[in-house]
């Protein structure tokens, strides 16, 4: 009679060995979901500063194209990136914009340059646009 061929059940080791590769799937879940998380927030950021500089974009296109002067450019300024979600200014984030205008022959070129730190280091959002003589 074989005793052992009769038991049904799992061993220390296999026991242990499906631990260890739950435990390998959780750390990995959570791992993504975490790096979901803030990736989610870098986009929000690049969101806000594209919002930034259109804006600024917009801003100098309203102007006339007789009252712009080279010399003036390039313009740093302090931004803020807020996403609205809590009226607490410490989860906003500080960066700078740099307009910049270059003359180019069929007018002036704009590249309106956001930066900030995000959680990979320096990130940057540049927009470029034109301004003709004859719009």
């Amino acid at each position: 009679m074989d005793i052992l061929k009769d038991k049904k059940g799992l061993t220390l080791i296999e026991a242990i060995v499906s631990i260890f590769i739950v435990a390998f799937m959780v750390v990995g879940m959570v791992r993504l979901y975490s790096l979901g998380a803030i990736q989610s927030v870098l986009a929000k950021h690049k969101v806000m500063a594209a919002n930034i500089a259109q804006a600024e974009i917009e801003n100098l296109r309203n102007n006339t194209y007789e009252g712009i002067t080279l010399a003036d450019y390039p313009v740093t300024q302090m931004v803020k990136i807020d996403l609205g979600e809590t009226t607490d200014a410490a989860d906003d984030i500080n960066g700078t914009m740099v307009t910049e205008m270059q003359s180019i022959s069929e007018g002036y070129k704009i590249i309106v340059t956001v930066s900030w730190n995000d959680y990979y280091g320096v990130v940057n959002e540049v927009m470029e646009s034109t301004i003709t003589s004859y719009l």
